[in-house]
């Protein structure tokens, strides 16, 4: 008798350590996922961040590469312009 309440006390202690055990490691799990949701949430964010940035810098350098056509044209049409008039003297 006094083996079996031995035996019986050994398992109850046993099956306490494993569900202590147990509920630890849910508990830490779902502190992970939460750790994970969060840094999934600023990971996303930080790459909303960065398409934006890279967008808007895009959408600068268009108007720059623009802007510096405009002005190889508009400098293209005066020197034409001068030649023209220079030409156009000349034979008259």
């Amino acid at each position: 008798m006094d083996f079996l309440s031995f035996v019986l006390g050994m398992c109850v202690v046993v099956v306490i350590a494993v569900a202590i055990v147990a509920v630890m490691s849910f508990v830490k799990v779902n502190r992970h996922n939460k750790e994970i949701d969060n840094l999934h949430q600023i990971i996303g964010r930080e790459i909303d961040n960065l398409n934006q940035y890279v967008s808007r810098e895009f959408s600068e350098q268009n108007r720059e590469r623009e802007n510096i056509v405009q002005d190889i044209f508009r400098t293209i049409d005066s020197r034409l312009d001068k030649l023209e008039s220079k030409l156009s003297r000349k034979e008259a």
